[in-house]
């Protein structure tokens, strides 16, 4: 897994992420990230890594190109409750690879940093959608469509039920996706209080992955799915 980081610092340049406010985007996208105590250090890897191998990929970049503007706006965000997060990558615009190899460089330099960590032991799910309405606020583009993707392998034990900001982000027109971790009998238990709870919007979905293994090709097919879903919207 820490070959995977090792390569993208080794290969690429790291430039400031650039704002092109005349240029719309065709999805805004953030990714929302657990990192309450369930979350340990090898899943955070997984977490990271698989980003980095999603925004990489040849299926991803062909995808983001096939927008009405041919890019889309990402943003990646980590939290767990109490007020506890970090933005690892600001908002920045993705079309082509120079600009996913830009946005996979700056999640592995946080990685090789050990800024990737644990923020405390509860898990707040309506506080990780919270967040991502309030990145989406700062949004410097105008986005045909905006979708908050939530990652995680547990349900709230702390805060105010995921619901309400479930339905604040549906009242701001931004739909609510989910890629969760589950095996055995927490796959039911699990999808269940997201589908639930979590997700909402046209469009919405959770995406099961069972461990670190399968989660690279999980966070490539649940990106894949978002942007072709999104994306029909508004052809």
């Amino acid at each position: 897994m820490r070959t995977l980081v090792a390569l993208v610092l080794c290969g690429l340049i790291v430039a400031a992420p650039g704002t092109r406010a005349e240029s719309p985007v065709d999805i805004a996208i953030v990714v929302s990230l657990d990192r309450s105590e369930s979350i340990d250090r090898d899943e955070a890897t997984a977490q990271i890594n698989g980003l980095i191998y999603a925004l990489q990929h040849p299926r991803f970049l062909a995808a983001v190109r096939s927008g009405v503007h041919g890019r889309i706006g990402l943003a990646v965000l980590t939290w767990s409750s109490f007020g506890r997060n970090e933005e690892i990558l600001p908002w920045m615009q993705i079309g082509d690879s120079a600009s996913a190899g830009r946005a996979a460089g700056i999640l592995a330099e946080d990685f090789s940093r050990d800024l990737i960590a644990q923020h405390g032991s509860q898990t707040d799910v309506g506080f990780g959608i919270e967040l991502g309405i309030a990145q989406m606020q700062k949004l410097p583009w105008q986005a045909e469509q905006r979708v908050i993707n939530m990652v995680g392998d547990g349900i709230s034990n702390i805060g105010r039920v995921a619901v309400v900001d479930r339905d604040a982000a549906l009242a701001q027109g931004i739909t609510v996706n989910a890629l969760i971790t589950a095996q055995g009998s927490a796959v039911r238990v699990l999808t269940n209080y997201f589908r639930r709870n979590v997700i909402g919007g046209p469009t919405a979905f959770v995406q099961l992955t069972n461990g670190e293994d399968d989660f690279a090709q999980a966070m490539l097919r649940k990106m894949l799915l978002e942007i072709a879903l999104l994306n029909a919207r508004t052809h």
